[in-house]
């Protein structure tokens, strides 16, 4: 009996050894459970930053709508931008083309400093006249100093789909097709070389030949003159001669003589008579006009301008009286400008009477201009 006691009390070496027996967790209320972390993010995505939720803010406005007159005016702006930017380009692309043309014809032989430059002027009208309508002209004008050429060459070109003004007027390059008459003619298109033949500080002496783009081409020489003296502190006379021959007109020579006169530091008084006897004309064609010029601000200007024109072939010369006022304005740009131009004319009819005439001409200017100077090593 002991042994079987002892039997059943002692436990075999070979018994598994008993379970321990984990405590029961105890389990918060559910207003106070956690939840479960979640569950690891894979490693292609444990390295992007989790965004953080911002709640929307209910309390602040929206931002204002701009305006319609805000609106416009960016449009403006942009608009701007990008023609100053195509101006910018353009004049560039001129300059390039001047160049080439200098460094193409021209060859230094002595180390200078030499001058390339042009300027050009792009015109366009709309014209009114009373019994005439409206009418549309465009004019081109360009001047190009080669001086890898020769320092004293010019290039000048002139085009006009129709002439920019068709009342009387002096004539504003005398020699030159389509600019040496008061009346101007309907269409010209020329190309003029010039060469100075003497450039002084008060006088001016160049020869020039070109040709008009004309089917057949018209051929055309001329040489000027032209000198400015002062008299006093307030006066200055200025004369000017110009001799010219045109196939198939022949020959023919003007004479220009004006004067003007200071008033103040920016009015100007300005009296000018010109000439022009020619095979074509068969006659002396005149005009005289009074001027007064005024500076209303560094950007605008204006001037009144009354005139008489004539032509010696009819019994008493006169053929026309104008009187026109002329409010030029730079404005937005700096290559940007436009003209207002009134005027009231008196020309003469077949019948011998003289009529008043009514027209309104308004213009705008594109202006592009290039200059650079560099110095030529010697061969």
């Amino acid at each position: 009996m002991a042994v079987a006691a002892l039997m059943l009390t002692a436990a075999p070496v070979w018994a598994d050894p008993p379970k321990r027996v984990r405590p029961a967790r105890a389990v918060a209320p559910d207003s106070l459970a956690l939840p479960e972390p979640p569950p690891p993010l894979p490693f292609c995505l444990a390295a992007l930053p989790t965004p953080a939720f911002v709640p929307p803010d209910f309390t602040r406005e929206p931002p204002p709508t701009p305006s319609l007159g805000t609106r416009v005016v960016e449009q403006v702006n942009a608009l701007g931008r990008r023609a100053e930017e195509t101006h910018d380009r353009l004049e560039r692309g001129i300059m390039q083309q001047v160049l080439r043309l200098d460094d193409f014809f021209g060859k230094a032989n002595n180390p200078k400093d030499l001058h390339t430059a042009y300027l050009l002027r792009w015109r366009n009208s709309l014209r009114w006249q009373e019994g005439s309508g409206f009418d549309v002209g465009s004019t081109l004008r360009a001047n190009l100093e080669l001086s890898r050429i020769n320092d004293r060459l010019q290039l000048a070109i002139s085009g006009a789909g129709k002439p920019d003004q068709v009342t009387p007027s002096l004539p504003e390059d005398p020699g030159n097709p389509g600019f040496d008459r008061t009346l101007r003619n309907t269409r010209i298109v020329n190309t003029e070389l010039r060469y100075q033949l003497m450039r002084l500080p008060h006088s001016d002496l160049f020869l020039g030949t070109g040709f008009d783009l004309a089917i057949p081409p018209e051929f055309f020489a001329r040489g000027r003159y032209q000198r400015l003296d002062r008299i006093g502190q307030d006066y200055l006379l200025h004369f000017a001669e110009t001799i010219f021959v045109k196939n198939p007109d022949g020959f023919g020579e003007t004479t220009e003589i004006a004067a003007e006169r200071s008033l103040d530091p920016k009015t100007l008084a300005r009296i000018a008579l010109s000439g022009t006897v020619s095979q074509e004309i068969k006659a002396l064609e005149w005009g005289t006009e009074l001027s007064l010029l005024r500076e209303l601000s560094a950007r605008s200007a204006v001037t009144l301008v009354g005139g008489v024109y004539g032509n010696t072939s009819i019994d008493d010369w006169v053929t026309n009286y104008r009187i026109a006022a002329t409010y030029r304005r730079n404005f937005l740009r700096r290559w940007l400008f436009y003209e207002l131009e009134p005027q009231v004319t008196w020309p003469r009819k077949e019948d011998g009477r003289f009529t008043t005439t009514f027209a309104l001409t308004l213009r705008l200017e594109v202006v592009f201009q290039g200059n650079e100077r560099k110095l030529v090593p010697p061969p």
